[in-house]
């Protein structure tokens, strides 16, 4: 049996949620045995049935303990051969009742719940959670720096590469809804986030500006919510776009497969505001699949996701001028562009589940026993 400990999953919508997600169904896809215990309200993945999903609902105390306990009954089992935690905070979470017995702990590693200067509570909590993890799978190379600053060298350290859900197709509304938002010739360039300042929305509308006289039929349609929206729709108001900026709110998956592939370029130039920083960036592994390449910033585990000159541009995600020329080069040179976007696919290929599924199933078995101290990369 194998066990998912997460706060984040369906039909909550997310980065973090779509990996744990993905994670408990293709690991029962593989013939494991898999019971998921969850925050937040059921969906249709516990009606699927092809794992147990068993939720916890109430105060964050009394759930933390109901989930602690529940873990503790399959643990004496004896017949859990890992617990996957989508994060420190879960691992903690388990082991609330004492040391969790398993053979493997497995904890995933995001970025955002590792600040750069911690208090000194913060960090002996996450300090004391890593200290009963066998494994720590960290998102990217920043990300794994952020656990070494607390851990050191650490031979439980890994990076390894983040999967990708497979592309949902889109339907004749999808193609029609896309249409209706891409309107004019372009060239068009896509963001989907959550509409948050550390993504960079407001610096693209600003490149947007500057480029609108080089590229007349110019249009920039941000898929997402958040509570950033309402300042940058003002944003792109104040600076006479328009309609060549629009903004489509939060979309399904097949929305999102046409708008991709609708798109000559994906734009989300990251940057650092305050403690918040892109801990990777799956979203351009996403557009990749689709065959763009993507602007993105040099600020977190972005340069994981967006091979400089390789699969897109790198740029300081907080100047402007910047982002417009990293932008307008692509735009301006279609088979630039266009092999870019080519090496973005094969790389994206890389992330998808039946690619990394393998290394997952081994965790299982595997002994944290590695003689190498660094962090590895995979």
């Amino acid at each position: 049996m194998l066990v998912v400990v997460t706060q984040c999953f369906p039909p909550a919508v997310g980065g973090i949620e779509g990996l744990m997600g993905g994670l408990a169904r293709e690991l029962a896809a593989a013939g494991e045995t898999v019971v998921v215990l969850a925050d937040g309200r059921p969906g249709e993945v516990d009606r699927a049935g092809a794992f147990a999903v068993e939720r916890f609902a109430g105060p964050r105390p009394l759930r933390r303990l109901l989930k602690a306990w529940r873990l503790r009954r399959l643990l004496a089992t004896g017949t859990v051969g890992a617990v996957y935690a989508d994060s420190w905070k879960s691992v903690e979470t388990a082991a609330l009742l004492g040391r969790p017995r398993s053979s493997e702990m497995i904890c995933f590693a995001h970025g955002s719940e590792y600040p750069a200067a911690p208090g000194p509570r913060k960090r002996r909590r996450i300090v004391a959670a890593l200290g009963r993890t066998t494994r720590i799978l960290a998102n990217s190379r920043f990300t794994a720096r952020r656990v070494a600053a607390l851990l050191g060298d650490d031979p439980r350290l890994e990076v390894r590469a983040l999967p990708i859900e497979p592309t949902v197709e889109p339907d004749a509304a999808d193609v029609a809804a896309a249409a209706a938002l891409w309107g004019g010739a372009g060239p068009r360039i896509l963001t989907v986030a959550r509409l948050e300042p550390r993504k960079g929305i407001d610096v693209t509308i600003a490149a947007v500006a500057r480029l609108a006289g080089r590229f007349p039929d110019l249009r920039y349609v941000v898929a997402g919510g958040g509570e950033d929206g309402a300042r940058l729709e003002r944003l792109a108001a104040e600076a006479g776009l328009g309609e060549r900026v629009v903004f489509a709110g939060r979309i399904g998956d097949g929305l999102k497969t046409a708008l991709y592939r609708g798109a000559d370029l994906f734009a989300m130039p990251n940057r650092t505001v305050g403690a918040s920083e892109e801990g990777f960036g799956l979203v351009f592994v996403e557009a990749g699949l689709a065959g763009l390449p993507a602007v993105g910033g040099v600020a977190g585990g972005a340069a994981d996701a967006v091979e400089d000159g390789v699969t897109g541009r790198l740029v300081d995600g907080s100047d402007a001028a910047a982002v417009a020329a990293a932008i307008g080069d692509l735009l301006g040179d279609p088979a630039l562009a266009a092999r870019m976007g080519a090496a973005a696919r094969v790389k994206a290929e890389g992330h998808l589940w039946p690619a990394l599924i393998g290394r997952f199933l081994s965790d299982a078995a595997a002994r944290a026993d590695r003689p190498s101290a660094a962090p590895r990369t995979s």
